[in-house]
């Protein structure tokens, strides 16, 4: 992939207008969106970049405007012509809410129409077996969300929901998530929708951590590799800037996309049910690296690994030791695991020439200082195109609530800027 010439937010930007009424809200879509993307705009520079008359921008931006999307945010004064108006988004226009589901905790974020994050909260997973005890927390917790954010039901246009895989794209379900007991076939979309009174996407949590990175902090057409360190391992993946998502086929098809259980991360770790020595999925899991900071002494030995808090809470412990008491033993455990993500890296850098390998997710806290220390120097090192340039390699941009942060953008993204039709102006 050697071309990085296509900037994503260029390439939407360049999309061009119609003049046709039966297209008018595709119209809206795109000068909402562009004015999203580039606050400060005037009705001149959106008359250039879409190809619309200045008669049929006027009439848009006047009804983003009333439908209060939009707002004049000054006037410029350019040559001897009268000053131009120039408009941004109203943030508090329209909001999303999203939802990243995590065996360990519920992450909630609003997002207003600017894309920034208005409020967040995060609350244990209930442990009792079955979704109904998630769900009836979620509702709790969106009023709790919506109540101390002073956000109208109204102004919500739709909740975005990350989940651990296996995903059955089509109909927004999960089956069997790992470590959420009772969780069988799971109508996430169908059951959310229906007790929130809201449209509901529901994404995988690697891949929606990658749509929360380039959604707040876009590269010019970067190509990374989101690695999502939580119950497990897996990836989001962006190439030219367009996050990589499921496929959206046959009701029986799952979303195995960003799964990366099968790369090797350790050479010379141990066999793997496929065949393979050193798996991610038998070499870098948080519990069994816990597990195994328990056999070499460097956590107590009654440290639990019975729940997925319960690992969260030894590998914050494990870091510590390693980072703050340097402890060798602890610092060893997380080099090595380090050393593993890096070549795991390394494969998808030299597979799909990346620019970049982001770490996130509700593990990430813990391997970050290891991590940072040890992954740039080998990925690059056995980077093949490293004569071309570097693999940049860093911690999310987003923070803690990347998941829950990719999730609201996505929902916001496809009801107010991407599907003409969706535009919701009252």
């Amino acid at each position: 992939m050697a071309s990085r010439t296509t900037d994503p937010t260029t390439e939407r930007s360049a999309r061009r207008g119609t003049n046709l009424p039966r297209v008018a809200e595709y119209n809206q879509v795109l000068v909402l969106d562009l004015i999203r993307r580039s606050p400060g705009t005037s009705r001149s520079e959106l008359v250039q970049r879409t190809g619309l008359t200045m008669q049929t921008l006027s009439n848009i931006c006047q009804r983003l405007v009333t439908a209060g999307l939009i707002r004049e945010s000054g006037r410029v004064r350019s040559g001897m012509g009268a000053p131009r108006i120039i408009y941004e988004v109203e943030p508090t226009g329209r909001y999303s809410l999203g939802l990243h589901i995590d065996p360990a905790q519920l992450s909630l974020v609003l997002l207003d129409l600017a894309g920034e994050s208005v409020h967040s909260l995060v609350v244990p997973t209930p442990e009792a077996p079955g979704p109904s005890h998630v769900f009836d927390l979620i509702e709790e917790q969106v009023d709790v969300l919506l109540t101390e954010a002073h956000v109208t039901r109204e102004l919500v246009i739709g909740l975005g929901v990350a989940t651990p895989g296996p995903l059955d794209v089509e109909h927004g379900s999960v089956i069997g998530p790992p470590l959420l007991p009772g969780w069988g076939h799971v109508h996430l979309r169908v059951e959310l929708a229906q007790r929130l009174a809201l449209t509901v996407v529901v994404e995988k949590d690697s891949t929606a951590a990658a749509i929360g990175e380039i959604w707040r902090s876009p590269r010019d057409a970067e190509n990374l590799a989101f690695l999502y360190l939580g119950t497990g391992v897996s990836a989001g993946l962006v190439l030219d800037g367009e996050t990589l998502r499921g496929s959206a086929g046959a009701a029986s098809r799952l979303s195995h996309l960003g799964n990366i259980g099968h790369l090797t991360a350790d050479p010379d770790g141990e066999r793997c049910d496929c065949g393979g020595r050193g798996c991610v999925s038998v070499a870098s899991l948080p519990a069994g690296i816990v597990e195994k900071a328990v056999a070499r002494g460097a956590l107590p030995s009654e440290t639990s690994t019975s729940n997925a808090r319960a690992v969260e809470t030894a590998l914050l412990e494990l870091s510590r030791r390693a980072e703050v008491d340097d402890d060798p033993g602890a610092r060893e455990i997380l080099d090595h695991a380090a050393r593993g993500l890096a070549r795991v890296g390394m494969q998808l850098a030299n597979l799909l020439d990346l620019d970049a390998i982001v770490f996130g997710g509700p593990q990430w806290p813990a391997f970050a200082p290891s991590c940072l220390r040890v992954v740039p120097e080998l990925v690059n090192e056995h980077f093949v195109a490293r004569d071309d340039h570097r693999v940049e390699v860093r911690g999310t941009a987003v923070g803690g609530h990347v998941g829950a942060m990719g999730a609201a953008s996505l929902a916001m993204s496809v009801t107010m800027f991407d599907a003409p039709g969706h535009l919701y102006l009252g």
